[in-house]
């Protein structure tokens, strides 16, 4: 039996990753803050991966609190750029494969077309300068098998994600008032979860085209008030009455933190490389839209 490792245990992409098919042979393992209630350290993480007999390890953790982290810059730095130093280190001790997820939230929006992977990064905010960090801790790391995916606006039917807030608030009667100056590419979290296991497949494999940085996200091109507008007349449909929904900018919310204001990712690295192609937001609504109006 090959052990994948799974870092991060209730998140919507661990838990996407929990809810994937695997091939014959392949199980997983999450490992969450139980876990690392003494620190991330490379030798207790060491130690964690050769009890689990690891095949290849999935960093599925992140703190994404992007406005919170403003005035918690330790706690983000933890987890965002620590940890990913800490895996890399164990991972190359052990020849063990890692796959981890940074955010187009390195750039800081002013490019004006899609962001490639040698374009370099400018984050904005607390949360972005940490998840650049990271991305770097792996890249020097010297860890041979390694991938990191790059992802947009990540969404899903699982905890506080921007559909669910949503979708609560126009079940509630609010009306909403959503940025239409913020464009990026909104990202299944589900879909999010399989590119991760295509891409730890082939580094098991040594694939070498599978190793570096990648830029993976939805298809449609959008901005949130865009996504709340799709969201609702996706409830609407279901029977789900529809709440006033008005466009405002970013400078009217004064929100702490700052964010890129066209964070488009071309992901035609990863398509030519790997063959994987992404999908629209559209594509996943439905489903999203259901499960949360089931509960």
């Amino acid at each position: 039996m090959a052990t994948i490792v799974v870092i991060g245990e209730s998140g919507q992409l661990a838990q996407s990753l929990r809810g994937l098919p695997w091939p014959p042979g392949f199980a997983l393992s999450f490992h969450g803050r139980r876990s690392f209630q003494a620190g991330f350290d490379a030798e207790l993480v060491g130690r964690l991966l050769q009890a689990e007999a690891a095949h290849a390890v999935l960093n599925a953790a992140a703190y994404t609190a992007v406005d919170r982290a403003e005035s918690e810059p330790q706690a983000a730095s933890a987890l965002n750029a620590h940890l990913p130093r800490v895996l890399a280190a164990a991972c190359g001790a052990l020849d063990l494969p890692l796959v981890h997820i940074s955010t187009d939230y390195v750039f800081d929006g002013r490019k004006g077309a899609p962001y490639v992977e040698t374009d370099v990064p400018n984050p904005l905010s607390v949360y972005g300068r940490t998840k650049l960090e990271g991305d770097r801790n792996l890249d020097l790391s010297g860890l041979r098998w390694w991938a990191i995916l790059r992802a947009s606006w990540v969404v899903s039917e699982i905890g506080e994600t921007f559909i669910v807030k949503v979708l609560r608030r126009a079940r509630a009667g609010e009306a909403l008032r959503i940025v239409d100056d913020q464009h990026g590419c909104p990202t299944a979290a589900s879909e999010l979860a399989r590119a991760m296991q295509a891409v730890a497949l082939r580094l098991l494999d040594r694939d070498h085209a599978a190793r570096g940085l990648f830029n993976y996200c939805g298809a449609s091109e959008m901005s949130w008030h865009g996504l709340a507008e799709k969201t609702l007349l996706t409830a609407e449909k279901i029977g789900l009455a529809r709440p006033p929904l008005q466009a405002i900018k970013t400078a009217e919310l004064n929100a702490p933190a700052q964010r890129p204001a066209y964070s488009v990712l071309s992901c035609a690295r990863i398509a030519q490389a790997c063959g994987l192609t992404t999908t629209q937001i559209e594509d996943d609504l439905d489903r999203m839209v259901r499960s949360i109006l089931a509960r």
